[in-house]
């Protein structure tokens, strides 16, 4: 049955809107920046037909994404505007004819600046001060991110000299990531076991949204500006004296730009700069065309969405085709298993291809690829190669995924719902050294004299194989290590030897089980006791030393399981999903024995001496942490509380008791005062937990 206009017109509302979530809430695009763009047409083509069907919904009368959670909200003083744009030269001379044409002038100035891929913020000053950065959101408010911009380069936190500086004034720009460090993150992730970022663009969007200044400043983000506004107005007469006026007020200015008088000159300047774009060590996506002068602007006017003074003149991707050789796979950190194009090397944006990113078996088979076809070969932000379809009358390929895993040989899993492939062998090589090192960390055994330069030499020498041998490495091993002396081998031991009393809950998130982070190794800690009651929930009778072959999940047995365990409190059905996969598995199980062997501690059966009872002061207490406290870290006042019976908790629900409310508490403060859900402020809390502690004394 054909679709109808009004049916075509919700389905882009709804596409526009998913994509739009994914572009700038999740930092996570699905399309290219022209298909969108494209979808983005249709919709006001049909509305310009259909003007009775356009509402508020609209994503025509959005500018941009919503705030993120966990910052406070803030109003623009001026609406931060989305810019209409093109990748045509004939529409350019339309919109330099039309604003000609409204002004009644034969010649408009107009500067042209680098439109960088990045993310749109207004940074705030008092009396010269850097005061309040914002992110750009939906255009009329956004995210308060004043931390997170102070960790940025090139951001003055004091300006001494300039316009305004003995008032408020207001600067806008865009926070962008250089190749270079976008590349370095992109690998760091990518040994870690994480998905890397799509580009540069939107590693500047996650990192922005990160909670931590500390993390954001590990990004090297830069900034570069290209508006100063006082009082919410624009400063001086014309565009190209701000520019100038910023740079004297020693702020990183877009660079190059220039002033034009007739769209031929515009058309030069985008091609010099489309010509040199590689060269520039950040991304820039085409060039911002604006009308210079201030009272031209403000009769010009507005659209809802877009300045009718200034448009985006943009690049067109820089695509090649080449042959797709074969289809190989690597293993990452957490298991995942990656398919990679193997390519007939091809010259790029500068560069020679060889390889590319196919993401998951299911984007193979969007793209109809395999291999022996030629391919479509597309540089994402001009960094990442990748695969985006088959070359012009190129049939369909065939692709077959891998069913075992390319490194161990190990039956690969395929979770429901997942586009992913995994392997969950504990022991397979290519995940070694960072199970390894998630093992020794400071959240899990804590193995003082154990980190990541002795982790790879352990497994460069060959005295690992899985996280179950370091409990046998003896002195004269570490002593024959290289730069390894006396009191470094001995400490080494001496930190193994230590670590195996680090407790149950340690040693479940040690053991790197998917999706079991040290808030439900917590839980499982509490509920279980013992590493054995544990296994025992999964593998009924206790078959430890019984070692089975067969992938439990899909079992009447591994179905009972999951069931059991998602009563738990905390444990869902993809966490119960993965503790049967892990249980299920000999080599798994094999490590765990020789960690029983070396005589780690699996902690205390139910029944032994020792094991809080119901008599806890905070027995059955449910408990949820948020925000900083000033006076211990959130893992002392976790464990002083769970020492008294409390069911410390991450989420808030209606059967949460307290919520201990620090410093930047967000949304689960919020969603407490919804479910009028009793709350401690840090002085309330700490005399509570006094009266507790007396209480669990007496």
């Amino acid at each position: 049955m054909a679709v109808t206009t009004r049916e075509r017109y919700e389905e882009l509302i709804r596409d526009l809107e998913k994509h739009d979530y994914k572009y700038y809430v999740l930092a996570q695009p699905e399309i290219s920046d022209e298909h969108y763009d494209e979808l983005y047409r249709e919709l006001l083509d049909i509305e310009k037909q259909h003007p009775n069907w356009v509402t508020s919904s609209s994503p025509s009368k959005r500018v941009g994404g919503r705030p993120a959670e966990g910052f406070v909200t803030v109003r623009h003083t001026r609406p931060m505007m989305s810019l209409a744009n093109t990748y045509s030269f004939a529409e350019v001379q339309e919109f330099e004819e039309r604003v000609r044409r409204e002004l009644g002038l034969e010649k408009v100035h107009y500067t042209c600046e680098p439109k960088l891929d990045g993310v749109a913020v207004t940074l705030h000053y008092k009396q010269g001060r850097f005061h309040l950065g914002v992110t750009r959101g939906d255009g009329r408010q956004g995210d308060d991110i004043t931390a997170n911009l102070r960790t940025v380069r090139g951001i003055p936190l004091e300006v001494r000299d300039g316009p305004g500086v003995q008032q408020d004034f207001e600067v806008r720009g865009e926070v962008v990531m250089n190749r270079k460090d976008f590349v370095e993150l992109s690998e760091k992730r990518e040994e870690q076991g994480q998905t890397p970022f799509a580009n540069p663009r939107n590693a500047t969007a996650g990192s922005l949204k990160l909670l931590n200044p500390q993390e954001v400043r590990k990004r090297k983000l830069r900034l570069w500006v290209y508006e100063l506004l006082i009082e919410g107005d624009w400063v001086g007469d014309r565009q190209d004296e701000r520019l100038v006026a910023l740079e004297k007020m020693h702020f990183p200015v877009v660079q190059p730009w220039t002033v034009a008088e007739t769209v031929h000159e515009i058309d030069a300047f985008w091609s010099g700069l489309a010509a040199e774009r590689s060269e520039f060590p950040h991304d820039m996506d085409g060039v911002v065309v604006k009308v210079a002068d201030r009272r031209m602007r403000e009769e010009l006017g507005t659209t809802a969405k877009t300045p009718r003074w200034a448009m985006a003149y943009k690049f067109r991707a820089q695509k090649a085709t080449t042959l797709l050789r074969e289809i190989t796979h690597q293993v990452g950190r957490t298991g995942a298993v990656t398919p990679v194009a193997e390519l007939e090397p091809v010259q790029l944006a500068g560069s020679t291809i060889k390889r590319a990113t196919l993401h998951n078996e299911e984007e193979i088979q969007r793209l109809g690829i395999g291999p022996n076809i030629q391919v479509v070969l597309e540089k994402a932000g001009d960094v990442i190669p990748k695969v985006t379809g088959r070359a012009p009358g190129e049939p369909k390929g065939v692709y077959e995924p891998p069913h075992s895993c390319p490194e161990c040989g190990e039956p690969l899993l395929k979770p429901e719902g997942e586009v992913i492939r995994r392997c969950i062998n504990v022991a397979c090589p290519a995940m070694l050294r960072g199970r390894l090192k998630h093992f020794v960390s400071r959240g899990a055994m804590d193995i003082d004299g154990v980190g990541a330069m002795t982790v790879d030499l352990l497994v460069d020498h060959k005295l690992v194989e899985d996280p179950g041998d370091l409990y046998f490495i003896t002195y004269e091993q570490a002593a024959n290590l290289p730069g390894f002396a006396e009191v470094s081998a001995r400490k080494l031991v001496q930190g193994i030897e230590a670590s195996k009393d680090a407790g149950l809950e340690r040693l479940i998130f040690a053991l790197g089980v998917r999706y079991v982070g040290s808030g439900v190794a917590r839980v499982l800690a509490r509920k279980f006791g013992h590493l054995d009651e544990l296994a025992d929930a999964i593998i009924k009778p206790k078959l430890l030393q019984t070692l089975v072959a067969d992938d439990l999940s899909s079992t009447e047995q591994g179905r009972a399981a999951m069931e059991e365990l998602t009563k738990i409190d905390e444990i869902g059905p993809r966490i119960a999903e993965s503790l049967v996969e892990f249980f299920s598995r000999p080599r798994n199980l094999t490590v765990i024995e020789k960690l029983r062997k070396a005589g780690v501690n699996f902690g205390k059966r139910h029944g032994d001496a020792g094991e809080k009872g119901p008599s806890a002061p905070l027995a059955g207490t449910r408990i949820v942490l948020t925000g900083s406290l000033d006076s211990m870290s959130r893992q002392e006042a976790t464990e002083r509380l769970e020492a008294l019976g409390a069911n410390v908790t991450s989420s808030v629900s209606s059967r949460t008791d307290y919520v201990v409310a620090g410093e930047a508490a967000g949304a689960k403060l919020t969603k407490a005062q919804k479910l009028d859900v009793k709350i401690l402020r840090e002085p309330a809390f700490l005399d509570k937990l006094s009266e507790w502690e007396s209480a669990g004394k007496a």
